[in-house]
């Protein structure tokens, strides 16, 4: 994971414009192909968030079964750099949240401890982490819409920024799109085609999602924001 702060500020200042509903703002970052760099770009956009919020800024990782975001905070480069992560809260949010295990398993859901929200160090950053040790054998984990869950995220931060695997592995951001206050294309510079960030753009269009526009990320440690998409 790359920290790409210092060229995120044209998308943060656009972001921030973002008429905000009952509360903080809810970002989606995805691309349409694995390996584009959207956990660098997520998480370094949920950093900047957190330097200026005045409540929570939640990191939630829609991929699930591999934490990805948890683990590049909890060791290794961005472990050091940022503290660590600390002890384990709910990140249930007192309400049903946006997945459902299947089939289901009333012990795991009822249980606190399968998704959990950790601070970041001395920041105001929070990041999710799910135990999938839960999951028993033959069962399966479905992201849903999850309105009530979101909203109640809203309310308890200045920002959500979500983490969403790439189309090309999964759907999950399509599910939750309608929720989100803007979506965020994320494409590494030479490799995707414009007629798969199109694709991607129809698909969220097409789930309720609002496109902000592309990030262009670079082989190098930078990316750049594009406030309109190729066609």
């Amino acid at each position: 994971m790359i920290d790409l702060r210092p060229d995120l500020r044209g998308l943060m200042r656009q972001l921030a414009l973002t008429p905000a509903e009952d509360g903080g703002r809810t970002i989606l970052f995805m691309s349409a192909r694995a390996e584009e760099g959207v956990s660098s770009v997520a998480a370094s956009f949920a950093l900047m968030a957190a330097e200026t919020a005045r409540k929570p800024v939640w990191l939630v990782d829609l991929d699930l079964r591999r934490n990805h975001a948890f683990n590049a905070f909890a060791v290794g480069e961005f472990a050091s750099k940022f503290g660590g992560v600390g002890p384990p809260y709910s990140a249930y949010l007192k309400t049903r949240p946006f997945f459902a295990i299947e089939p289901e398993d009333a012990n795991a859901n009822a249980s606190v401890g399968v998704f959990t929200a950790h601070r970041v160090g001395e920041t105001r950053l929070m990041v999710t982490q799910f135990d999938k040790t839960r999951i028993k054998p033959g069962h399966s984990i479905r992201i849903r819409t999850g309105p009530e869950y979101w909203a109640a995220a809203r309310a308890a931060t200045s920002w959500t920024v979500v983490d969403a695997p790439a189309l090309e592995r999964s759907s999950a951001g399509l599910a939750i799109a309608s929720q989100m206050d803007r979506s965020v294309i994320v494409v590494k510079a030479d490799e995707t085609t414009p007629e798969e960030v199109e694709t991607l753009r129809r698909e969220l269009v097409a789930h309720g999602g609002k496109v902000a526009g592309v990030v262009l990320n670079h082989e190098r440690a930078d990316a750049r924001f594009i406030d309109q998409l190729t066609s």
